[in-house]
């Protein structure tokens, strides 16, 4: 085999490894952003629900119970921990907000924790009773908000109302895409993250 012939395969397996690191790059990055996650339809979000309802009401009141008067607080878990809070509280017209993710402030998400009274045993039966509703994530008020499974760096969601819906917040959901209308209890909600769809998908 002569030189040039060996210089042009090795400058050909060079080229091939280069690219194949590079998609491989690229592969690793569109996975951590989502982009091969499941897209869930309206009738998935339906059924969810309806197969689970009288636990996510289970996990309403008990999560109801373990918020300080004056705060709301959105709790998600990846797996049994906590991996994100967002803590707000004060004047209704100009509250504030302290957010912690385990990934980056985990003394901080620990601080938080402490200043609501939680116990571990809270926390882990929490967990368990989001478990058993199929959901991730909850916020108090009204209505409660209850993450049900992520695409990407967005979330479904269910907005669980107690009485009927104002007809203002009616108006403003139909001005979005983010929400639909279900019933007089339930809403879904699609909220898109940094990168990616912000809305419910044409004709959802």
């Amino acid at each position: 085999m002569g030189i040039a012939l060996k210089i042009l395969i090795g400058v050909g397996v060079g080229i091939a490894v280069i690219v194949a690191a590079y998609v491989g790059y690229i592969l690793l990055i569109a996975n951590a952003f989502g982009v091969f996650d499941k897209d869930y339809t309206r009738q998935e979000l339906v059924s969810g629900y309806a197969e689970h309802r009288k636990a996510i009401q289970t996990v309403i009141r008990y999560y109801s119970a373990m918020i300080p008067a004056g705060k709301q607080v959105e709790v998600e878990f990846e797996g049994t921990a906590i991996d994100r809070i967002i803590l707000r509280e004060g004047p209704e017209r100009n509250p504030t907000y302290t957010y912690a993710w385990a990934s980056s402030s985990k003394p901080q998400l620990d601080s938080l924790v402490a200043s609501l009274g939680w116990s571990e045993a809270t926390i882990q039966q929490l967990q368990e009773k989001l478990g058993a509703a199929d959901c991730i994530s909850i916020q108090n008020g009204e209505p409660a908000v209850l993450g049900f499974k992520r695409s990407g760096m967005g979330m479904y969601s269910f907005n669980v109302f107690s009485r009927p819906i104002a007809d203002s917040l009616r108006e403003q959901y139909a001005r979005g895409c983010t929400h639909i209308i279900q019933s007089d209890e339930l809403v879904l909600e699609y909220g898109g993250g940094a990168i990616g769809p912000q809305c419910f998908p044409d004709g959802y």
